[in-house]
């Protein structure tokens, strides 16, 4: 992964000031990451979040922010090339290798990691898709990449093999259903969950595993529903949407709570991730015309532990790593 920073480095690492994003009407303050100090968990202290920001600090490139729970600085920004707008992050359990989903193009690209720093590579992955919302690891291994605008107008995820970096052509079509959002797994690789967009409004599809056969749906009150993720427990699923955070029970197929870290309802909540102990959910929220912030939220009560503003210009989708 990353390697080793020096105190001197956590304590003296500054950003660049951004520039105005066109359209936007603001310049977000994203130079002075705030620096939190609570009491931590062992594993979550170690925890790096690699954050997909699709504004900036380049207009209409976006970049990968690797923040820092030991330092709370944002310690590397990883400049987009192929892969537009990123709209979600993938990290190699190994630390390798580093892929990014484009909300603009379609493509997947993939970074490798030289000791020093995250370099692009000769590898772009191009896809069908117009836009990728999610990118997510399956239990076979393969990525998943949720097509944001199929052509045909049917919800689908997209199988990518990572060991020869290509679609498999193996892409699972949900009928009835415009849009998958995202893409989550029971603990036991079993069962699929898809936010998705349709004619009955926003939801989570419930589907075997493999196949993807709909076995059930929850109608979830959002007009726009981002990624999902399953607790480390298995006992619960994390629906972001616009406003809120939805916690529904993935056994009863029942919305348990509506979480609302922010003050502002319009906020948008996009990618979440756990701490390694499962207790801290990692999420990243953007209210409309300022900039995002990384909210952790306690799992005990679904209250806000701490929440780190400036994360980026507009985050998108977050991945733990060690």
């Amino acid at each position: 992964m990353l390697p080793a920073l020096s105190l001197i480095l956590l304590l003296t690492f500054s950003l660049p000031a951004l520039t105005v994003i066109s359209g936007c009407g603001y310049e977000p303050d994203t130079s002075v990451p705030q620096r939190t100090e609570i009491d931590r968990s062992a594993d979550w202290h170690g925890a790096l979040l690699y954050v997909a920001d699709e504004n900036g600090p380049t207009p209409g490139w976006g970049s990968i922010r690797v923040y820092d729970n030991v330092s709370g600085f944002v310690e590397k920004t990883v400049e987009q090339t192929a892969a537009a707008a990123p709209a979600d992050v993938f990290v190699t359990p190994d630390g390798s290798s580093m892929y990014v989903a484009s909300k603009a193009n379609g493509r997947i690209d993939k970074f490798r990691w030289d000791g020093n720093n995250w370099n692009p590579g000769t590898v772009t992955i191009d896809t069908p898709a117009g836009q990728l919302l999610a990118l997510v690891k399956g239990p076979d291994g393969l990525l998943y990449a949720a097509d944001g605008a199929p052509a045909n107008g049917v919800a689908r995820l997209l199988a990518v093999d990572p060991a020869a970096d290509r679609l498999t052509g193996g892409e699972i079509d949900f009928p009835g259903y415009t849009v998958a959002h995202g893409a989550a797994w029971s603990i036991q690789g079993s069962q699929l969950f898809v936010p998705v967009t349709g004619p009955r409004g926003s939801g989570l599809l419930f589907a075997a595993w493999p196949g993807g056969t709909v076995t059930g749906y929850l109608s979830l009150p959002a007009a726009s529903l981002n990624e999902a993720v399953t607790s480390l427990d298995g006992r619960f699923v994390y629906v972001m949407a616009r406003g809120e955070i939805f916690q529904v029970d993935a056994a009863n197929r029942t919305l348990v709570a509506s979480i609302k870290p922010a003050p502002k309802p319009d906020t948008d909540y996009y990618g979440a991730d756990f701490s390694a102990d499962g207790r801290f959910l990692f999420v990243t929220a953007t209210p409309p015309a300022s900039d995002s912030t990384l909210y952790i939220i306690s799992l005990a009560d679904n209250s806000v532990a701490s929440a780190v503003k400036h994360i980026s210009v507009k985050a998108n989708g977050v991945k733990r790593a060690e």
